[in-house]
């Protein structure tokens, strides 16, 4: 992974060790057949697109609460909607798992 693809996307995220995870996580997704969001050149491994995904805005993250946990481990939970990004958009939303 190029040093300053790392420091650019560090800056962004704020948490060296959720970088890491969220980098991981996208890498793993990466590996098994997902498609990047972003135009790769040939010589770019999946840290690379990963950590470009991240600065460019296409990958966002948030942290879950007491409440999403709740959520998760009650099976008569009631699902959460999610609105569909707009035509234009490609984001990926990774949850680190904590």
């Amino acid at each position: 992974m190029k040093t300053e693809l790392i420091e650019k996307a560090a800056q962004i995220v704020g948490d060296n060790q959720l970088l890491v995870n969220i980098v991981s996580k996208r890498v793993q997704q990466l590996n098994h057949g997902s498609d990047p969001y972003i135009p790769t050149e040939p010589e770019m491994g999946c840290g690379d697109i990963a950590l470009t995904e991240i600065i460019e805005g296409k990958i966002t993250w948030r942290e879950q609460t007491e409440e999403d946990l709740e959520k998760e481990n009650d099976p008569f939970a009631e699902a959460p909607v999610q609105e569909a990004p707009a035509a234009d958009e490609s984001v990926v939303t990774i949850t680190p798992d904590l």
